[in-house]
């Protein structure tokens, strides 16, 4: 099953017109955290490297240099994934997405009368199922990063949102 788990926000009131969400994985540690974590383990590793090369064996300290660097590198990337962002937002006639970490990297567009929204499940046992927002010829999945509960909590809201003034 899917271990990961993510948050929905919905950054305005329930009875507005519009409607935004904002989609993100859920993250246990911020970059200065993992900073912390990092430095306790380059002490723990040099030192075991310091006490092996006092001991004649020198080629271990050029190794715990290496393991300390691939675990920043690591945590590097496992940080930067989660700073992901899925921006749904319905503003008048439109279903607008946008995709992106630090800036939008990826901007859709969508008439909201024409679009339909779909949690297909998987053909495989204990995979999760898919999130897909579609229209025409453009297919659009969401929340990968979402637990399956919060997935189809969240494919409920957002066919009602869409369903509200058809």
């Amino acid at each position: 099953m899917n271990g990961c788990k993510g948050m929905v926000n919905r950054l305005n009131r329930p009875g507005d017109e519009d409607a935004c969400w904002v989609l993100k994985p859920t993250r246990s540690m911020n970059w200065k955290q993992a900073k912390r974590f990092i430095l306790v383990i380059a002490i723990v590793s040099f030192g075991i490297g310091g006490f092996f090369m006092l001991r004649g064996l020198p080629l271990v300290l050029p190794f715990s240099g290496l393991e300390v660097l691939a675990v920043a590198l690591a945590f590097y990337l496992v940080l930067r994934d989660g700073e992901r962002r899925e921006v749904v937002r319905l503003s008048g006639d439109t279903l607008i997405i946008e995709t992106g970490a630090v800036e939008i990297e990826d901007r859709i567009e969508f008439n909201r009368f024409w679009v339909r929204v779909k949690l297909e499940s998987s053909r495989y046992r204990y995979h999760p199922s898919r999130l897909v927002v579609t229209s025409r010829d453009r297919r659009v999945e969401l929340g990968g990063f979402l637990s399956e509960g919060e997935r189809e909590t969240f494919a409920r809201t957002l066919i009602n949102a869409l369903g509200k003034n058809r």
